[in-house]
């Protein structure tokens, strides 16, 4: 008979770390009651203390009505709620890509719950054949929910060609153009070369006044 309880025991403390159904729904339903606490930005001492607080409250409340027998951390509780929202997010991308869009994805309650929250929805784009892009991120995204989205082709369209008349125009306001840049290099030549003049006028000035000082 002991040896009967003592396998118990040992099958209960193997099944103990697993989160039943009923615990992981009861994490998701107690996330979203201290939802505000746990998403705060805030990165100060005081905050992380305050989310420590309410992951021990969830915890807490999971082990006042578990029938697993375990008591459950505030770690270990945090740590299956990034599991559960991890593997619906894979699941979902799984789906879509082998399915191709399933109205009906093969996923558990509590992830589906995951999926219907606004901060955890997957959000991808199916293309025909079922092919998947990444998941895409940014509050511009809509949510696809499992339908393939229809990618329209690029309509090419051809350049308006000129009349005879209008190409002749613009051959004549490139002529002006070019005439109007001409006329600016030849000004500015006729500048450089009036400065250069002038400096050599002053060196020679400058020498005559320099061999009079030396007489």
């Amino acid at each position: 008979m002991n040896t009967d309880r003592d396998f118990q025991m040992m099958k209960k403390q193997e099944r103990a770390h697993f989160f039943s159904s009923k615990e992981q729904d009861l994490i998701l339903k107690l996330y979203e009651e201290e939802r505000e606490v746990l998403t705060a930005k805030s990165n100060t001492t005081s905050a992380s203390k305050l989310r420590e607080e309410a992951w021990q409250r969830i915890a807490d409340k999971i082990n006042a009505v578990s029938d697993s027998g375990y008591k459950r951390s505030w770690q270990q509780v945090k740590v299956k709620h990034k599991n559960i929202v991890q593997t619906a997010k894979r699941r979902q991308v799984g789906v879509l890509r082998t399915e191709g869009g399933s109205a009906t994805p093969s996923l558990t309650s509590a992830e589906e719950d995951v999926l219907q929250h606004k901060d955890s929805l997957l959000r991808v784009e199916v293309l025909p054949g079922g092919a998947c892009i990444e998941p895409l991120t940014g509050s511009d995204n809509s949510f696809i929910s499992g339908h393939p989205v229809l990618l329209l082709p690029v309509t090419k369209t051809e350049p308006e060609s000129l009349s005879s008349d209008e190409t002749d125009r613009q051959t004549e306001d490139i002529r002006t153009l070019y005439c109007c840049y001409l006329k600016k290099e030849i000004e500015n030549r006729d500048q450089q070369m009036a400065y250069r003049a002038l400096k050599m006028r002053k060196m020679e000035k400058e020498i005559l006044l320099l061999d009079k000082q030396l007489m």
